[in-house]
This record gives structure tokens, sequence and C-alpha cells, in this order.
């Protein structure tokens, strides 16, 4: 796609401005991402993480996080992550499990990060070259407080293969 080769040709000049870009567009890509607030800090080729703020828009009822966007804010960052790697076009991802363990409340705003260790990524690569077809992966997310502590961890099951 090419809104995606621009972000990837301006994150080479600017790294910021390849963030402010992606963090406008992510509500055109992903509707539902819309009023979460969440805002791209940092995407490149070993690591991405966004910022999720607690306002009324992500409070539940207990007034931490959302469930639903702790999740959402995850998932776009792996996406972010992934897709750098496999741009769209090219290749075509969904996620087809998630497996999620939450540690503490999300009282404020969270950072996901996704940070797999580079095996994983390197095995999409090899899986793809040997079989050319679709090949699946479990792909980790930590999400953090400001202040460090661990909130929750994800684990999402991606699906990948090359488009027609």
């Amino acid at each position: 796609m090419l809104a995606f080769e621009l972000v990837e040709r301006l994150r080479r000049v600017s790294p910021a401005a390849a963030n402010l870009m992606m963090t406008m567009a992510l509500p055109a890509i992903i509707p539902m991402t819309s009023g979460l607030g969440i805002r791209v800090e940092e995407v490149s080729e070993t690591r991405s993480r966004t910022r999720l703020p607690l306002k009324r828009r992500t409070r539940n009822h207990v007034g931490s996080i959302y469930l639903g966007a702790q999740v959402t804010a995850m998932e776009v960052t792996m996406g972010m992550l992934v897709f750098s790697h496999f741009p769209m076009g090219p290749y075509k991802a969904l996620v087809n499990r998630v497996e999620t363990d939450f540690r503490s409340k999300a009282k404020g705003t969270v950072f996901a990060v996704c940070e797999p260790p580079p095996e994983v990524l390197a095995s999409f690569r090899e899986a793809l070259r040997q079989s050319g077809d679709k090949v699946e992966g479990w792909v980790p997310v930590r999400l953090e407080a400001e202040d460090g502590t661990l909130v929750a961890e994800a684990r999402f099951l991606v699906a990948l293969k090359r488009a027609a």
C-alpha cells in the first residue's frame, strides 16, 4: 500500500514525522481506533511502541483502561512491526488467535511494546521463502505503565501470506 511506503521513506528522514503521520492515519486505517487516542511513538527494525491514555473513552467502570482498548493498542503495535517487515500489498496478515495475561490495573497512560526475539520475524521470512504459502507464528507484546510496571502481556498468532 502506498501510504505505508511513504511512511517508511519518511521514517528514514524523520522518525518523529513518520510516527505522527501514522498516528494521524490510524483511525482511517482501523476505524475502531478512532477516539482511543493511540499515539505511535516508535517503529524500528526490532521494536514498535504506542501510547494509550486513560481518558473518558478508554476508562472502564472501575476507573482503569478498558480491556478492549488495551488489547487493541497491543494488536496495533504488533501490526506496525509486522507490516514494517512484510508490507501490505505484497503481503496479507490476520490475527487468528490472541492470548492475554493481565498483571495489574492500567490506572493511567500505558505503553504497548512489541519487541519479539529476532528469530520470530526471521522464521516468518524463512517459512515464506521455503513454502511461498501461508505461515503462522506467535508475536509477543507487553503493556507497561508509565513507571515501567507490567500491566499485561499478549501473544498474537499471526497468519501471514503473500498476496495473490
